[in-house]
């Protein structure tokens, strides 16, 4: 007889809203890891990287473990509709119902095996983990040469203009040395936007770095949180944005 370990824990219902609502529009399901003080969330595909973290009372983690949510939107919506503290989740072994307890009211929802949103982040992790390893250094063979710190306010007002571009294409251009961080939008010739922000504690060479993204650009910008990140990108390389313990690395265009 198979054994499966419960995955129970209880968390402040506004922080489940946000935690919950934080990867983004596209984002259909979830995969969430329960362990310690944290709740992680990780997704993944051929243009993006995410990985964000919650933190919550250890004696709220009744049991450590995955939670698999196969419908994030209506697991949000149940919890916009409490007026209590606290919500509580249960499942044993993803794959299996998934319980949500609000106050005096109870969601069961059917949980699919494979999570969707999960699926790419093994083979993905793998070369972030490394960068993560080597100081975001490198990644997949590239120097990652320029870093610093930036406001993310203007990036991410970038996610507004979805329907603005005929051609949404974007040159992402840093200079160490002189402290820049340069977002370009639109083809030569058709609408454009440009984006000037300061590079705080810079650190790489004198020179400009750039690198080419596409269109996914605007969604993924949309999913960062507050005001500041870490940044760290090379001569035609993935970026990287860090904010705490939260990871977001766009893909480049080839």
């Amino acid at each position: 007889m198979e054994v499966c370990d419960m995955t129970d824990f209880t968390v402040d219902r506004k922080k489940a809203i946000a935690f919950l609502s934080s990867f983004g529009e596209s984002v259909e399901d979830l995969l969430v890891m329960v362990a310690g003080a944290r709740l992680t969330g990780t997704v993944a595909n051929s243009q993006f990287f995410l990985r964000k973290q919650a933190v919550i009372p250890p004696i709220q983690i009744q049991s450590d473990g995955k939670l698999g949510v196969s419908d994030l939107k209506k697991v949000v919506q149940f919890c916009k509709k409490g007026n209590n503290e606290l919500v509580r989740f249960t499942q044993q072994d993803v794959g299996r119902q998934l319980t949500v307890r609000g106050g005096g009211m109870t969601l069961k929802i059917p949980t699919m095996k494979e999570i969707g949103s999960h699926a790419a982040v093994p083979a993905a992790e793998k070369s972030v983990k490394k960068a993560e390893d080597n100081m975001f250094t490198t990644h997949k063979n590239k120097q990652l040469e320029g870093h610093g710190e930036i406001n993310v306010t203007n990036l991410k007002s970038l996610s507004g203009f979805q329907n603005f571009f005929t051609y949404p294409n974007f040159l992402i251009s840093i200079h160490p040395e002189e402290g820049e961080f340069f977002i370009k939008a639109g083809k030569q010739g058709t609408m454009q936007l440009t984006i000037d922000t300061v590079l705080d504690n810079a650190q790489g060479p004198n020179k400009r770095l750039e690198s080419r993204f596409g269109k996914w650009l605007m969604p993924c910008v949309a999913v960062l949180d507050g005001e500041n990140a870490s940044v760290h990108m090379g001569e035609g390389t993935s970026l990287f944005l860090v904010q705490n313990d939260n990871l977001l690395v766009v893909q480049n265009e080839a």
